[in-house]
């Protein structure tokens, strides 16, 4: 093939320069969306972090020393030395995060799997052209800074700690990976210890004593953050508000991370029945992978790092249709990861292809006969696949935790309330404008946030002797959430779509 050839004789890249040019590539695509959307960052979780900034909050009490702190100690220090509008930090913080995440899967392909510095840059490119990755960036920005310092610290494994300087990187690393966020860390330790029972049922001589003394000072930290999770220290952060949402399913104590999917509720990550469960469990994964599953199926290898990794994600991923009554808490969440391992496969399956005769190419798929992937078929896949990616960039991903169009009418809101409440009124805030009320609210005004049971919260308002309920909804139905304005409330302000309602009893 001409383009093979072209592939391999013309991308003359040094390793360095390699890097440095994934980062930028995954910058850029993720800087894109954020241009679109100023001056407000994508997501839910985005309007969190910027609330964080200005609260100027790192620690709770002194037991969030062991919790993922990593992320808010970045953002409020860098507020703290540039003083840059929160909202913009945030924005250029998404981006920072998406390159280092794609220079870290270059990083990985070629340290870790030993490809060459092409092929780490092809990597690089195909994982940040996917849904998957960037539906993960414009939330979970936690989870993409812990899986980002994964990428650099696992290839460090592998020589078995022959010098003390990779001993010690691996095990600073590894701290701040426990400091960055929980599935990171997780995914650390399964990937770890996979590695040394692969290296270990192969026979193969390793030094178990360096690599347990190198992760030992991260397992400590790992299960402090467990405890204090479990046995939590009583904290006020906003004395304001009060939380009334209680997450039904979860197993209570040590097991929280499990979780019976099958509990009634009324959001969509609860499931009253299992065809509902399997429904958007398998639509999930179809609506992510489904295009390119054939290079990853074309692509797979086996890998002592990978192997555990991508076992770990398929169980959180599909272990709810196993065992939905106790089974990996957020199922999607281990979904949209998977698309790290899947990226090394994918990869792998594009340059089989690229590199093979048509002779060659068939012998790999005798495993997959139902497919046959012709050249037209492969470049229908690669062309859809990022042309989705692109049409996401542009279009999908322009809202936060309310659409783009409605961030201004929220504010206004807001501020509308602010003026309007006294110490006997209290807003009842579904999850959606919880952080739009810290950011534009006086802490003197009362908050009873609730995520499903508004009738919960009107009940715990008229116990704590409130005489004014007010609630910030839409005025007219958008199916951005199932909530509906429940009898009893009046509008009696607007702003665009978005309105406040009194409840009269």
């Amino acid at each position: 093939m001409k383009f093979a050839e072209n592939f391999e004789t013309k991308l003359v890249i040094k390793w360095s320069k390699g890097l440095f040019l994934s980062f930028i590539f995954g910058f850029v695509v993720r800087l894109i969306p954020e241009v679109l959307s100023l001056p407000y960052p994508i997501g839910y979780d985005p309007i969190y972090y910027v609330w964080r900034i200005k609260s100027n909050v790192v620690w709770c009490d002194w037991s969030q020393v062991f919790s993922t702190w990593l992320l808010y100690a970045i953002l409020v220090g860098l507020f703290d030395v540039t003083h840059m509008n929160p909202f913009v930090l945030v924005k250029f913080a998404a981006a920072l995060l998406f390159g280092f995440n794609a220079c870290g899967i270059y990083y990985f392909a070629t340290k870790a799997l030993g490809w060459t510095t092409k092929k780490g840059l092809l990597a690089a490119v195909f994982f940040s052209l996917q849904i998957a990755t960037l539906v993960l960036s414009s939330n979970f920005y936690r989870n993409m800074l812990g899986l980002g310092i994964l990428l650099f610290a696992l290839p460090l494994i592998k020589d078995d700690f022959k010098s003390l300087r990779r001993f010690m990187v691996f095990a600073s690393l590894s701290v701040l990976v426990v400091f960055a966020h929980e599935y990171g860390s997780v995914v650390l330790f399964t990937v770890v210890l996979g590695f040394l029972v692969g290296r270990l049922l192969k026979g193969t001589n390793i030094k178990v004593s360096r690599v347990l003394m190198a992760i030992f000072p991260t397992l400590a930290l790992f299960l402090a953050s467990v405890y204090f999770s479990v046995f939590s220290l009583p904290h006020e952060v906003e004395k304001n508000a009060i939380w009334v949402y209680e997450p039904q399913g979860n197993y209570p104590g040590a097991l929280f991370y499990l979780k019976n999917y099958l509990a009634t509720s009324g959001t969509a990550q609860y499931h009253p029945m299992y065809l509902d469960l399997a429904s958007q469990v398998l639509s999930l994964f179809a609506g992510l992978y489904i295009v390119v599953l054939p290079l990853v199926l074309v692509g797979f290898f086996e890998d002592s790092l990978l192997d555990s990794w991508t076992a770990l994600l398929l169980i959180g991923s599909f272990g709810a249709l196993i065992v939905p009554f106790f089974a990996l808490d957020l199922w999607y969440r281990w979904m949209f990861m998977l698309v790290y391992p899947f990226t090394f496969y994918a990869v792998n399956g594009i340059t089989k292809v690229l590199r093979s005769s048509r002779r060659a190419v068939d012998l790999t798929l005798r495993r997959v006969t139902w497919m046959k992937l012709t050249d037209r078929a492969f470049k229908l896949i690669l062309i859809f696949s990022f042309s989705l990616s692109l049409v996401f960039v542009a279009t999908a991903m322009q809202g936060t935790s309310v659409p783009l169009c409605d961030v201004d009418d929220t504010i206004r809101t807001m501020q509308w309330l602010n003026a309007k409440m006294d110490d006997g009124s209290t807003l009842l805030t579904q999850y959606v404008f919880v952080n739009w009320a810290r950011l534009y609210m006086d802490e003197r005004r009362s908050l009873i946030l609730f995520k499903d049971d508004i009738n919960m919260a009107i009940d715990v308002a008229i116990k704590r002797g409130y005489s004014r309920l007010y609630f910030v909804w839409w005025n007219r139905n958008i199916g951005w959430h199932s909530l509906t304005i429940p009898n009893g409330f009046a509008a009696v302000y607007g702003s665009g779509r978005i309105s406040v309602f009194e409840y009269s009893g």
